[in-house]
């Protein structure tokens, strides 16, 4: 039997290189904004934990202090505050961000703001399902380790009631967070383009994509074990890539930070402090820039392999005919 998820690996390395060369200034700028945030994981694509530190006291049993600072409450929701809505914001801008990658590699042109606008809705529905299918999950651990809790008025744990928690949750973690990824996945590497393609919601694109993947079973199972193969080699190449820049990058810079320092007399002024500030600002944004044109040719890989997937899995599905067509000919 044939295994897409292997014959297809050529074929995408092939539909990249048509696609990207020979380089185009303007369209490597504008996909490497694309791929910012469509690599960066701003998505959801896992759960994020958050824990909370408690503090010993004696007969085996701990507790949350019993006060803390009004100012220190204050400080600590308005950091809260502040981080999620910054994570809103890039979730959404990721998510809309699938659409206009899709979009991008289907039309041979790359139009940030045209495609943005086109697939707003479909962006933000798309948000909102990864963000329900984390929660569900995020709720299902915290129902299991409130179980297991304390139940009266005040938060104090056993050492019995935190072991018990920890066992009963950890294989429910074991168990969900592959499963939200794969979902999360799916939704972005084949759902997503059977939106853009027949113009459906994302629940309406999971119905139509899961008839296909009923009949392909062992092909996406294949293909989940090859992806996270390539995942990880992406993720290497990018990570070498990338550190090796940052580290010429921080070359000069630091040459001209201890410069400006020891030109201001080898203490931290005002002068100094401003110097070194806008320092790592350049610093910082070259870096950033660094790591988009890197993702481009990496993820316009990996998208025109799941792409190529979806097409030869069901033809009716196929988003990207012409370029099959051309690489294949």
């Amino acid at each position: 039997m044939t295994l897409h998820a292997v014959d297809d690996v050529g074929d995408a390395i092939d539909a990249t290189r048509a696609y990207l060369f020979p380089v185009d200034r303007s369209r490597w700028l504008r996909l490497a904004v694309v791929t910012f945030f469509v690599a960066g994981g701003f998505g959801l694509n896992g759960p994020t934990n958050a824990g909370s530190s408690v503090s010993s006291s004696g007969g085996g049993v701990s507790e949350l202090p019993d006060v803390i600072p009004g100012d220190v409450l204050a400080i600590l929701g308005l950091i809260a505050a502040v981080v999620v809505a910054l994570l809103v914001v890039l979730g959404v801008i990721g998510s809309i961000m699938e659409f206009v990658f899709v979009e991008s590699l289907r039309s041979d042109s790359v139009r940030i703001r045209q495609y943005g606008r086109r697939y707003l809705g479909a962006g933000l529905r798309l948000f909102a399902f990864r963000l329900a299918v984390f929660l569900l999950a995020a709720g299902l651990v915290a129902g299991v380790v409130y179980a297991a809790g304390p139940t009266g008025p005040v938060l104090t744990w056993t050492e019995a009631q935190i072991l018990s928690a920890v066992l009963l949750a950890l294989p429910l973690i074991v168990v969900l967070f592959p499963l939200v990824a794969l979902i999360d996945g799916f939704t972005v590497e084949f759902v997503v383009p059977v939106v853009v393609l027949q113009d459906r919601s994302i629940l309406g694109g999971w119905r139509r994509f899961w008839s296909t993947l009923r009949r392909n079973l062992w092909q996406y199972a294949a293909y989940v074990l090859v992806a996270f193969l390539l995942n990880i080699v992406v993720g290497l190449a990018a990570a070498t890539v990338i550190g090796i820049a940052a580290v010429a990058l921080a070359i000069p810079f630091l040459v001209v930070g201890a410069t400006a320092f020891f030109v201001g007399g080898g203490a931290f002024t005002t002068a100094v402090i401003a110097v070194l500030a806008v320092l790592l600002v350049v610093y910082v944004v070259l870096v950033l820039a660094v790591v988009g044109l890197v993702q481009v040719p990496l993820q316009t890989f990996l998208r025109y392999y799941t792409l190529l997937i979806l097409g030869d899995t069901d033809d009716g599905l196929d988003p990207i005919p012409d370029q099959r067509t051309a690489v294949r000919e």
